[in-house]
């Protein structure tokens, strides 16, 4: 059982915590850095083109080289003993993330089933298994986080297979504003769904079930104790956009996450561009367009980090995904802007047909960023899918 405050809101500003934008009904990235930029006549090549239709039906075997080997009792056991670590991160594949912090266990974007799309005969698809069968392997899922509405993070299929657990049937869902509706439309009860705006934070307390919540002198006494764990769970901006259909682009927000504890601070970047560029840009021209910033002023109020997932790619072509994707040079940057320790590279190797990129490519890319910026590679690092990251707690 645990108690959910929101924490004062903090004083907005452009030039330091820069507040989510809602122009009408539709969202919008507020930095010059997310402006569309020039296509070329051949953006796309048609073989490409070709490939990508049809794997899109075909869903054939990619990327096996990735490893898969979830370790479920190295999980269990941190949920029964947390001992001496402060965070232990598990990677279940593209942008989902098993985060164990301080007794609580928080899901990021589980997309963990086969469609990103919605229809199940065509679009994305997931082609590296997640590493386990059932819900019942893992422990009860205490917080589901979203980054937004994407089918590739934001996955019925997996949503309502948490909530057919037993022991998930109290999980409580946090979400970028105006996605409530959605999961409420799912029969997940309307006080366990948060919606969350930029900069928003929420501080939760775990509470003794002995406790009667309604009783405010027991719920203060519990509060206060010495021996309950706390986290935080702060919202912060990207550069993105929403869509579950072809009539309700941005009408929801999209955002990244930072989970506090008093020993540790995890930063998950969501899916996100950094700076929008043409499809023909020589790379001495790149710093010649604008870099997204938020994520320095995130690095300010919230870091440094100890660790901070962040997305590599899809890429291709660049007019298009650069405005709501990273590139390997474009994660290495907001790594340092974030001020992050270590950093762990998602939304690569897993799902195809994203884009037309190959799914394989990512860590080769970011290995050469990495030395350009002459940054070792045990600072920023893939991860095979169910390979865990332990953080001791500090003396």
């Amino acid at each position: 059982m645990y108690h959910i405050k929101k924490l004062p809101e903090r004083q907005k500003d452009p030039e330091t915590c820069c507040a989510s934008v809602k122009i009408g009904n539709k969202y919008i990235n507020p930095w010059p850095s997310a402006t569309r930029r020039e296509a070329s006549k051949n953006s796309i090549p048609v073989g490409k083109l070709f490939d990508f239709l049809k794997t899109s039906i075909t869903t054939p075997d990619r990327n096996q080289k990735l490893k898969v080997d979830v370790d479920l009792k190295a999980i269990n056991d941190f949920h029964e003993d947390d001992k001496n670590v402060a965070l232990q991160l598990t990677w279940l594949g593209h942008a989902a993330f098993l985060l164990q912090i301080n007794t609580f266990t928080i899901l990021f974007d589980p997309f963990l089933s086969k469609r990103a799309s919605p229809i199940n005969v065509a679009g994305p698809y997931r082609c590296r298994d997640r590493g386990f069968k059932s819900f019942s392997e893992l422990p009860p899922i205490d917080f589901v986080i979203l980054s937004h509405n994407h089918y590739d993070h934001l996955d019925k299929w997996t949503i309502q297979e948490i909530f057919k657990e037993e022991k998930n049937k109290k999980t409580n869902i946090f979400c970028p504003l105006d996605l409530k509706k959605w999961f409420v439309g799912l029969g997940i009860p309307e006080d366990q769904v948060h919606e969350c705006d930029w900069w928003d934070d929420n501080e939760i307390t775990r509470i003794p079930e002995s406790v009667d919540m309604s009783n405010e002198t027991q719920l203060n006494e519990a509060l206060i104790s010495s021996s309950n764990r706390k986290i935080t769970i702060c919202t912060v901006p990207c550069q993105h956009f929403s869509a579950r259909s072809l009539f309700d682009r941005d009408q929801t927000l999209w955002a990244g996450w930072v989970i506090k504890s008093q020993d540790v601070k995890y930063y998950f970047a969501g899916d996100t561009g950094y700076r929008s560029l043409p499809d023909e840009c020589p790379e001495e021209e790149i710093d010649n367009y604008p870099y997204c910033p938020v994520f320095k002023q995130i690095g300010n109020i919230h870091g440094p980090f100890d660790i901070a997932s962040i997305p590599v790619g899809p890429i291709i072509p660049p007019h298009m995904m650069s405005p709501v994707h990273t590139t390997a040079r474009d994660a290495v940057d907001i790594h340092i802007d974030c001020k992050s320790k270590h950093s762990v590279a998602m939304h690569w190797g897993t799902v195809e047909n994203l884009g037309t990129d190959d799914i394989e490519m990512a860590p080769i890319m970011l290995h050469e960023a990495l030395k350009k910026k002459n940054i070792s590679q045990d600072d920023f690092s893939e991860v095979y899918i169910g390979q865990i990251i332990k953080i001791e707690k500090k003396n």
